[in-house]
């Protein structure tokens, strides 16, 4: 009955070879499972579905197509209960893909089906009802599988949750990324009982219809504000997603249409809760990208049943060339080079084979996604192709791959960890002197990658002797530095790189290279009055208007933001400006001014300015004087910011020191 039904509905695509079934039907069968299959033919109702999807190209295309398809045996059955339930959603694309979506998401972890149901069937409604926010009815199935698998608490987007949600926070699309602040940040309930401990919540359980209503009315830190963002904007039709950052509200929101954007994050070391591929920031843009134009993943996919055919058939020739074809035309899914590796492994291809896939993936991805290159290389790739091969080879291939970048790509991400791996593969001082000059060379140059590269060298070879006086003269060299010793060379490094590690966000190399730094000049010797609270700016970034004019000194920037006391000096130009990037969020209560002395009118006139991501700013002060050491009481109102920016009108500014005094907000 099975085979019966499998022939009756096959359609030979164009391009594929005669006789051949279709294999849009055919991958249907092979993941819902025999039995699953079994069970459906055994019923009228279930025969009925089978011809639904099997007769709709479009439908077996979004299920197979919009990113992996994980425990299909759950998947299938799921989706059969809601066609069942609700056959209108037949009657609709934005129905049937957001069915789809459920289902999938059933397939990637453990969820109660009613609950999964109750989301489809409310969703259903409420874009019907014309509640939800208009782009939903643009999203692909890719996109809502996202609000489909909901948040890593379940019950922060149950039915109830999404109802109450939508009703309450009703804004446009790109102020979503905001909206965790509709809860209070509070450490401490009503009874004392602190948010870090199981009585935080306990005694409002019942009072409300929601977690998520019960966290806007009780109030919460990081974790619960982040979800009350993200489900916020779920419930309105919106993707979104919760991210694992330690001691930060961190969330991501689809904020335009495809584009995503992290809301309230500080680190590039945040690790995503829901993702189609691997839980980073770069993966996530990547394989947006892939399934942006659903015509262009569905043609590849095309292609990939085709191979997986052909090999079958045992035309492995042929295979591999379908192979190429799907990552040709969809060269930004990195499933599909998964895929062809796995093919590659099953047919033992020789070496030559995997250095052509090598330099397809880099053509490929690179320079825009340098992340996923990597990935794809030292985890799929690399282990055969580098096979029993010597140093020599293993440190060429790695130079290669450093030669095809040019900066960090959409975000900063582990590149330290690409650098460990040929680190590990050097035996002996000569070998790892080779690869730290390779290192030099090729990216020493790079204003974003070079000052990464050079703080994690340093750590390598601190325990080393010979190795570090080996290093530190090649990067005297490198970098154009007069005189001898570490001091010329920390000074010339620091004046290089602190400037580009504020400009990149780079917080950990800004405070690593300016605290080592910090050495070669006095502290400060002028007591401030400190404001309430912790000095907030400690640990942070100085960005200024041109940085390293002839007046400015960059190597003495990490200073101004420590008690310690350091130096900058802005260029001149219509509105010089300088801004602090914070370490963490936090409510400011006041700002310490420490200026050089003489011509005080360059202090006079200064505005102070927050934001919280670096792109909408709030005037909040401004110096009426010209005094060397001025107070801004900013308690009153104690702003919440993450940048600090200053500007001037129409001349340049200097300071020994930018303190900023406030309560951690996240």
């Amino acid at each position: 009955m099975m085979k019966q039904i499998l022939l009756a509905f096959s359609i030979p695509f164009a391009t594929f070879a005669y006789g051949q079934p279709n294999l849009l039907v055919s991958e249907l069968h092979t993941v819902a499972g025999d039995e699953t299959i079994a069970s459906l033919v055994g019923s009228t109702e279930g025969e009925a579905f089978l011809h639904s999807i099997e007769s709709n190209n479009q439908w077996m295309h979004e299920l197979l197509d919009s990113g992996p398809v994980e425990r299909g045996e759950i998947v299938i059955p799921f989706l059969y209960s809601l066609w069942k339930e609700a056959p209108t959603l037949m009657e609709s694309d934005a129905h049937r893909s957001m069915a789809t979506a459920c289902a999938l998401a059933m397939g990637m972890r453990d969820l109660d089906a009613e609950w999964m149901t109750d989301r489809y069937l409310w969703y259903r409604d409420s874009w019907d009802e014309g509640i939800l926010n208009i782009g939903y009815g643009d999203l692909n199935t890719y996109e809502r599988r996202f609000i489909a698998r909901g948040l890593q608490r379940p019950s922060w987007t149950t039915a109830n949750a999404l109802a109450h949600l939508n009703e309450r926070v009703c804004i446009p699309r790109s102020q979503y990324a905001k909206a965790a602040w509709r809860s209070p940040y509070r450490g401490y309930n009503a009874f004392g009982d602190t948010v870090q401990g199981p009585m935080y919540y306990m005694p409002f359980k019942e009072l409300w219809g929601s977690d998520a209503e019960m966290a806007i009315e009780v109030g919460g830190v990081c974790g619960s504000l982040s979800h009350v963002g993200a489900a916020a904007a779920i419930a309105a039709g919106i993707p979104a997603l919760t991210m694992g950052e330690p001691g930060h509200c961190a969330y991501a929101v689809q904020t335009k249409p495809h584009v995503w954007q992290p809301a309230y994050s500080l680190s590039w070391k945040r690790s995503l809760h829901t993702t189609m591929t691997r839980p980073t920031w770069p993966s996530l843009e990547l394989s947006q990208i892939a399934h942006l134009d659903e015509a262009t993943s569905f043609e590849a996919g095309d292609y990939r049943r085709e191979a997986e055919w052909y090999e079958s058939q045992g035309e492995i020739q042929q295979a591999n060339s379908a192979w190429q074809h799907a990552y040709r035309v969809n060269p930004y899914d990195e499933a599909l080079f998964k895929g062809y590796v796995q093919f590659g492994k099953r047919n033992k291809m020789p070496r030559s084979w995997w250095e052509s896939l090598s330099s397809d993936i880099q053509k490929s991805l690179l320079p825009e996604h340098p992340e996923p290159a990597w990935h794809l290389l030292q985890t799929d790739v690399f282990p055969s192709l580098l096979k029993d091969t010597n140093m020599k080879k293993r440190l060429r291939v790695f130079q290669t791959y450093l030669s095809n970048l040019d900066g960090w790509g959409p975000v900063r991400w582990n590149i330290e960890g690409a650098f460990d791996w040929a680190w590990k593969g050097k035996k002996g001082e000569v070998s790892r002197k080779a690869l730290l000059d390779m290192l030099l060379t090729s990216l020493v140059d790079d204003p974003k990658l070079g000052p990464a590269m050079v703080v994690w060298a340093m750590e390598k070879v601190k325990d080393d002797e010979a190795l570090a006086v080996a290093f530190e003269s090649s990067l005297l060299e490198q970098v154009g530095g007069e005189g001898e010793g570490r001091a010329a060379i920390l000074s010339q490094l620091a004046r290089n790189m602190l400037p580009a590690a504020a400009e990149e966000h780079d917080l950990e190399t800004f405070q690593r290279i300016g605290k080592k730094a910090s050495t070669l000049y006095a502290p400060r010797d002028v007591a401030v009055e400190p404001f309430a609270g912790e000095l907030l700016s400690s640990g942070g970034a100085l960005r200024i208007f041109n940085p390293g004019n002839r007046w400015d000194s960059p190597d003495k920037h990490w200073g101004v933001l420590e008690e310690h006391g350091g130096w900058f000096h802005t260029d001149n130009g219509d509105l010089p400006w300088f801004e602090v990037e914070l370490p963490k969020f936090g409510n400011l209560t006041g700002v310490v001014l420490d200026s050089r002395s003489g011509q005080p009118g360059r202090a006079k006139g200064v505005r102070v300015l927050v934001s919280e991501d670096g792109q909408e700013w709030k005037q909040v002060g401004e110096t009426k004087t010209g005094k060397t050491m001025q107070r801004i009481d900013l308690s009153a109102t104690s702003p919440r910011a993450r940048f600090v920016r200053f500007e001037r009108d129409g001349s340049c500014m200097h300071y020994h020191r930018i303190l900023i005094y406030g309560e951690p907000a996240s």
